[in-house]
Parts: structure tokens; sequence; C-alpha cells
């Protein structure tokens, strides 16, 4: 019986995590090897964020290619722990990436 309980506290962990990722393409350019990797906080249950929005003009090559903004399972795992600490969704981290283009 403890085992199931244990399994089913894992499934319950994993699947509320909430893993997601969005992906923006610039049909108007080619890839580079440029790339930039952010993390993204929000809090208070994601109403304010605490990171500067990603300057798409950071680009050495004066264009962007694709941007993903994505919540994986470490990310997700990671803001929930103050979920299961003080019943309250105070962080939310998430990963942007940064390619630019010709």
């Amino acid at each position: 019986m403890k085992r199931i309980i244990q399994a089913a506290a894992a499934a319950a962990v994993i699947g509320l995590t909430g893993c997601s990722t969005i992906e923006f393409q610039n049909s108007n350019a080619s890839a580079t090897n440029e790339q930039y990797n952010y993390w993204h906080h929000n809090v208070a249950l994601s109403l304010y964020e605490l990171s500067e929005p990603v300057n798409l003009d950071n680009c050495n090559s004066n264009t962007w290619s694709s941007a993903t903004v994505e919540k994986d399972l470490i990310k997700g795992l990671a803001g929930s722990v103050d979920n299961f600490v003080i019943f309250v969704d105070v962080w939310d981290p998430w990963s942007v990436d940064l390619k630019c283009g010709n």
C-alpha cells in the first residue's frame, strides 16, 4: 500500500509540472550558430515578471531566426517546490532560447 501511495505521489508531481513549449519562427532569416539562452522568472502566480523581456535585437547578426520559450521537466519541478512547501505558486521559471540569423 505504501508503494502505491509513493508511486501515485510521484506521478502527481510529474503530471503537475506543466511542461510547455512555444516556438516563434522568423521565415525571413536563415539560422546561424549564434544562440543565446536565458532564464525567465515569473512570480506571484505568474502575474509579475522579474526578468526583463528578451530583446530580439541582441543578435549581432541584426536579425533573429527563432525564439523558443520552454518549461521543461527540470524547471517545472524547480518551480513546483514552493507549491509543496507553502501551497502557493510563488516562482515560475522558464527558459528562452534565441537563435540568430542572416
